[in-house]
């Protein structure tokens, strides 16, 4: 008993000593495992802090890229002297230290050229800035001019086509055909106008109206039916024509008349006033058609005598 005894403790102080080493093998592990952990952070952020520092020399080196290729265009005669440049950025930079160095040597022997050089260069600059604030000022105006164009042109198409409607109804009646448009000039907002074309033939096509293509009389019934035709778009108290029948033909006179006393005639339209030394016989009036006789001449003095009597015309006569 005592030798089994002796051996179980033998064999539990051997066990006892392979658990302790054990423990310490474990110990040694656990810490060579932290300290594996700790490089591996390492590690990781230092490959992070190299992935950043890539992405930022790729931009970089992209902006210079950009930069360069603005300043001169990559030809084909450059990239091959691109080819037979250093390889090396040590080298490149000693090379490019060599050239300054030369460039240098050269400007030095005139100064005056050089600050010659930089004042135009400075000048260069500040009107390359001036000219791109006034492009962009231009755009602007041109943008609102668009935008105030976009407003007030669709109304004055609109205005011009209600008179054109009138104008080229009441043409018909009287010659053949006439039409009234609007003449744009894009921009030139100074130059636009109004066209007034007409046709008194049936042969032929529609002119401008001018002195050139018709004769006194066609241009007074053009004016005043284009006065006629304005008449609906225009507000104003009274109108007052002066002499239009001037020049025309007793039938042009006729057709004119008539079409004043009937634009005259409408409801709510202002006064007109019809200025003429003669009129036509048997013309057409309205209800709404007064005439008036200005009587002027040797005799009006002594009508003004005889009148203020009672007496009539005939006894003055």
């Amino acid at each position: 008993m005592l030798i089994q005894a002796i051996s179980d403790q033998r064999s539990l102080a051997e066990k006892y000593m392979t658990s302790m080493e054990l423990e310490a093998k474990i110990r040694e592990m656990e810490r060579s495992r932290k300290k594996q952990e700790k490089v591996v952070r390492e590690v990781s952020e230092h490959l992070e802090e190299c992935e950043c520092e890539t992405e930022r020399s790729s931009e970089e080196l992209s902006a210079a890229k950009e930069h360069a290729e603005s300043i001169a265009k990559i030809t084909p005669e450059l990239s091959q002297q691109f080819l037979q440049m250093p390889t090396t950025i040590e080298e490149l930079e000693a090379t490019i230290q060599d050239d300054v160095s030369q460039a240098n040597s050269i400007l030095d022997m005139n100064r005056n050229v050089l600050d010659e050089y930089e004042r135009r260069q400075k000048k260069i600059e500040d009107i390359a800035k001036k000219l791109e604030a006034d492009e962009e000022e231009l755009e602007r105006r041109m943008a609102e001019i668009q935008s105030l164009k976009d407003k007030w042109l669709p109304m004055l198409r609109n205005l011009v086509a209600q008179i054109n409607e009138t104008f080229s109804r009441n043409f018909q009646e009287m010659a053949v055909a006439g039409e009234v448009s609007l003449d744009e000039r894009e921009l030139e907002f100074d130059k636009y106008g109004i066209f007034i074309k007409v046709k008194f033939r049936q042969e032929g096509q529609l002119q401008v109206l001018s002195a050139r293509h018709q004769s006194g009389g066609e241009r007074s019934v053009s004016t005043i039916l284009y006065l006629v035709s304005l008449q609906d778009l225009t507000n104003c108290p009274f109108r007052v024509v002066d002499e239009i029948n001037q020049g025309m033909d007793p039938i042009n006179e006729r057709k004119m008349f008539q079409q004043l006393v009937r634009a005259a005639s409408q409801l709510n339209t202002p006064q007109c006033f019809l200025l003429t030394p003669k009129l036509l016989p048997d013309l057409e009036y309205s209800d709404a058609c007064s005439v008036l006789t200005v009587m002027t001449g040797p005799w009006l003095k002594g009508a003004s005598k005889v009148w203020s009597s009672g007496d009539s015309w005939g006894t003055i006569m």
